[in-house]
This record gives C-alpha cells, sequence and structure tokens, in this order.
C-alpha cells in the first residue's frame, strides 16, 4: 500500500481518459435502461426513506467500478452505492462517484440526471468527469488545465449579472431537509427571479457550468454527488463554497450542509441574500 507521504506524480492527462472512459460505459448502461416500456419497468428499492436506488444506478455502478479496474485506476473508489479497493491502492487517491445522480427524474423519463466521476489526491480535486447522457454532453477538466465539452476546449459566462433577474438552481435531499429548511433558510428565495428544482446535482451543475444558470445551492448534499461539477467549475472561474462563502473541505466524506455553486458576481449577490 502506497500512502499519502509517497505519492507518485501522476499523468492527469491519462487519468482524465480513465475518467472519462469509465464516464462513457456508464452513459451507454443507463441510456439503455432510459425510458423503457412497460414490459421493461425499472426494478427499483428504497435504501432509506426517499433514497430511491434502481437496477439502473446499480448497473451503472458496476459498470464504472470495472472500468477503472480495467484502466489498472489508482487509489479506491467511494460511490454512492458501493466502496471498493482498487489493485493499485494509494490511500491518498479516491474516486467520488453518483453513478446515477438524478435517479428519480431518471425513472420519470426526464432529462434532469448525469454522471458523476472526479478523482481526489489528498484533499484535493484534480480531474473530473460529468456527463448528460440524454443530452449529449460531457463535460470534464484536469486541475489548471481548464474544461474540454464534447472534445473541445470550452469556456463559459454568467447568463445573468442580477440575482433580481436570475433563475437560480435549488436542491433540498428530501422531506425531512425541507422541513428544516422551511423554518428560515429558505428566505433568500424571493430575492431571485425563479427556482428551478431537478432532484439532481449533476444536471443543474452542468447547467451553471454550460452558463444556463448563473448559480445553484444545494442542502444536505454529500461530496460524491457534487465533486465532478465542482471541479469543473472552478476550473471555469465559478466559485464553489458553503453558504459563509468559506471553500470546501474536500478531506471530508461527511454531508455537507450547503453548497452554494455560482458565477463570482450572481454568487455574491446570492450569499449576501442567504445570510440577511
Amino acid at each position: 500500500m502506497k500512502n499519502s507521504q509517497e505519492n507518485k506524480k501522476l499523468d492527469l492527462q491519462q487519468i482524465l481518459k480513465i475518467a472519462d472512459n469509465a464516464a462513457a460505459v456508464a452513459r451507454e448502461v443507463l441510456l439503455e435502461r432510459f425510458r423503457p416500456n412497460s414490459a421493461e419497468a425499472l426494478d427499483s428499492f428504497y435504501k432509506s426513506p426517499n433514497a430511491l436506488v434502481t437496477d439502473a444506478d446499480l448497473a451503472a455502478d458496476k459498470s464504472i467500478t470495472e472500468a477503472l479496474k480495467a484502466s489498472n485506476a489508482p487509489g479506491r473508489i467511494l460511490s454512492e452505492e458501493s466502496t471498493t479497493q482498487l489493485s493499485d491502492y494509494d490511500d491518498s487517491l479516491t474516486w467520488l462517484v453518483d453513478p446515477l445522480c438524478g435517479t428519480v427524474p431518471f425513472s420519470t423519463g426526464m432529462d434532469h440526471w448525469g454522471v458523476n466521476i472526479a478523482l481526489r489526491q489528498d484533499g484535493e480535486l484534480i480531474a473530473a468527469s460529468l456527463t448528460l447522457p440524454s443530452l449529449g454532453e460531457l463535460l470534464s477538466a484536469t486541475k489548471g488545465n481548464g474544461v474540454i465539452r464534447n472534445g473541445e476546449p470550452f469556456t463559459s459566462s454568467s447568463p445573468r449579472q442580477k440575482l433580481s433577474e436570475s433563475t437560480i438552481g435549488l436542491e433540498v435531499d428530501g422531506p425531512e431537509e425541507w422541513r428544516a429548511r422551511l423554518s428560515g433558510d429558505l428566505d433568500w428565495i424571493p430575492s431571485v427571479s425563479q427556482i428551478n428544482t431537478f432532484a439532481s446535482a449533476a444536471y443543474p451543475i452542468a447547467l451553471v457550468c454550460l452558463g444556463r444558470l448563473p448559480a445553484g445551492v444545494f442542502y444536505g448534499i454529500e461530496p460524491m454527488h457534487f465533486a465532478a461539477g465542482a471541479m469543473i467549475a472552478s476550473e471555469l472561474g465559478i466559485r464553489v463554497t458553503d453558504e459563509l462563502g468559506a471553500p470546501i473541505d474536500w478531506l471530508k466524506d461527511d454531508e455537507l450542509s450547503v453548497v452554494v455553486i455560482g458565477w463570482p458576481v450572481i454568487h455574491e449577490q446570492l450569499l449576501a441574500a442567504m445570510a440577511k
């Protein structure tokens, strides 16, 4: 076993190829199961209250694990559905994976879902792949090297400059989280023009990166659900913080209370509205 004091230098371009390949394999698995006819309905169950899992989630998770193993990827996998130690184990490297981010919209035939794959080295995100398969979008990035969209270098910008004219993505993780937040944490909502909620993190974060939404707010979210999007967003100049403007501590795997992802001018206005 290698420890964090013995890190080998990684070829980030090779790492990105591994991530993109795993995302592509999962994309095909999921598209085969998307919008099934009545005779091919998804098998599903709840692993906890409000936590829907389908056979598509499990198949995508398995396909990503197998793709990373086949590519001799280093480290371990921390997925929403499983944890795997890879053969080239290095405890400084963790693949943060959500194999189907947006299970509920996927299960009802809506396009608000995606696949998140990110590699963390110690407390830093160094590579990421985020795909929205049904929309044909693939965003990927390595630390300090910008963003690739569908194979081409990509830049973007905010669609709005004023919070009062902005549509903001809002994701709240289930009924209990809603009950807790409705007591006052959502008082900032009247400061914006519109709120959209998608039951996904990958989808609205991708929209922010693509310049279609200026920001998104995520309550009660675990790192694997947004690590890939956060990495890509940061490479585009988008801010990724908690509600006080502090950076995310990527050393931790615990659920985060609030994450705010937005283009700088809107992010600043949004934090000010949330602080009132």
